[in-house]
């Protein structure tokens, strides 16, 4: 098969529980030669509404997921909604392949299963173009964690960057991806991310999010409930590891009691803080070069926590690449097709380098 550069469009439920990342860039999967375009699209209100109500039901059963006709409906309305903001963002621009990667509500990589509300064979229908989807599903099968899906994309843009470098990557999960001097690829999720905060405030106050972090930057950190927070076992567990969307229920009830300002400033501090730890505990080094992207990007507060862990080092943005979902998404798409791989030993704990994803084409 011969490797050429072509065009991908990604899309990404992964980063919040209120919007969808759009990604269109050419690329031959090895490296990223041109993002055209980017764009986050919110969920109609009805539909967030919808996908909280699914996650907030704790459905972690796969086959409760299979079955459950809520969930069915909820999966077949996610997909209608991607299949209608693709066209006009892609507009005149040719696409050859989209990748999917939609929000994981439920995942247990001990018995191989992972679920996201998608459907690929109802997307490319919908428009004709070649879909992949389910980028997890042959590394859980191989033994994996199935997540973070990031690392690929990352080894590919910090080719350019001088190393050791650090991605801190903070969607609805935080994930860590490291590339050292001599080649060494380390990735994995390392806490909760802006879905913890999104919970919180949704819960409290109905926002949809902690809006540039102003909540937390006039509230208070709560030391008590921070290291209540911190004591975790995910976060003492060795990597690779993946986190699921629900692991950390049982903790945010630390977080009652406290006001909007204090408990968003308290779960901010918290998403830094398992971060910081993360990188301490678990890489050979932290590096002079670190870049945060993802959701997170987007709120000061966060950032500033982040700074403060990590100081002296600066911590810097990739301004064209704040939908690193979607980008990443669109870049293992292309992967797939020329059977690279997606997932590696050293980031999901994969017996050897796997592809993944599922191709439909138009019947």
């Amino acid at each position: 098969m011969i490797i050429k550069n072509i065009n991908a469009l990604g899309v990404y439920g992964g980063a919040s529980l209120n919007s969808v990342e759009l990604a269109l860039i050419n690329t031959d999967g090895v490296d990223l030669h041109h993002v055209i375009k980017t764009a986050v699209v919110p969920y109609t209100e009805t539909l967030a509404q919808d996908i909280r109500s699914v996650i907030n039901k704790r459905l972690l059963d796969y086959k409760e997921l299979e079955t459950s006709i809520e969930v069915q409906r909820l999966k077949d309305k996610v997909s209608t909604f991607y299949a209608e903001i693709i066209p006009p963002f892609v507009a005149e621009n040719a696409v050859d392949v989209v990748g999917v990667d939609s929000l994981t509500i439920g995942c247990d990589a001990q018995n191989h299963c992972s679920y996201q509300i998608e459907s690929g064979r109802q997307i490319c229908d919908l428009l004709g173009y070649k879909t992949i989807t389910h980028f997890h599903k042959a590394d859980l099968l191989s033994g994996g964690q199935a997540s973070p899906l990031l690392a690929a994309f990352f080894n590919a843009i910090g080719q350019k960057i001088e190393k050791p470098v650090l991605f801190i990557d903070v969607g609805t999960i935080s994930s860590l991806m490291y590339l050292g001097t001599t080649g060494e690829l380390i990735a994995f999720d390392c806490a909760p991310g802006v879905a913890m905060l999104e919970d919180w405030t949704f819960k409290h106050a109905n926002m949809q999010t902690d809006y540039n972090g102003k909540l937390a930057a006039t509230g208070k950190v709560n030391k008590q409930v921070l290291e209540a927070l911190l004591k975790h076992k995910f976060l003492r567990q060795m990597p690779p590891k993946s986190l699921d969307i629900m692991s950390f229920s049982e903790k945010k009830e630390h977080l009652e009691g406290l006001s909007l300002e204090d408990g968003a400033a308290t779960v901010t501090a918290f998403i830094a803080e398992a971060v910081f730890q993360a990188a301490l505990d678990f890489l050979p080094k932290i590096p002079g070069e670190i870049y945060l992207t993802g959701a997170g990007v987007k709120n000061p507060t966060l950032r500033r926590f982040l700074k403060q862990n990590f100081a002296p080092r600066d911590i810097k943005t990739l301004a064209n690449l704040l939908t690193v979902g979607a980008a990443s998404t669109a870049f293992n798409a292309v992967r797939r097709l020329y059977s690279l791989p997606i997932t590696f030993p050293t980031t999901t704990g994969v017996c050897e380098p796997m592809t993944g994803g599922e191709i439909y084409e138009k019947n």
